[in-house]
């Protein structure tokens, strides 16, 4: 679900925008996430239009959906290609 809340909030999104989401996701990650801690919380400042607060899971599925349009050839240290494919076919339902 958190890869389709990415694609439903990037939809209306331009690359630069989406690429600035992904990178300072990429720069509060070289800290590290507690993806497995629902409780620990990690602000962005670049999605203030919505909660503005995420779990470490959570912004690694936005930062891999934006991604995708960004540098679809990247390969990323953790897969969510299943996951990626889900809300794709999802999201174009």
């Amino acid at each position: 679900m958190y890869c389709l809340s990415a694609l439903e909030h990037f939809a209306n999104l331009s690359p630069p925008e989406i690429q600035r989401i992904t990178f300072e996701i990429a720069m509060l990650g070289t800290k590290g996430f507690k993806v497995n801690n629902s409780e620990q919380k990690y602000e962005l400042c670049s999605m203030q239009s919505t909660s503005g607060k995420f779990s470490g899971l959570h912004l690694l599925c936005i930062m891999y959906v934006g991604s995708k349009p960004i540098a679809p050839e990247s390969t990323p240290s953790f897969d969510l290609s299943i996951e990626y494919a889900e809300a794709k076919a999802m999201f174009g339902a």
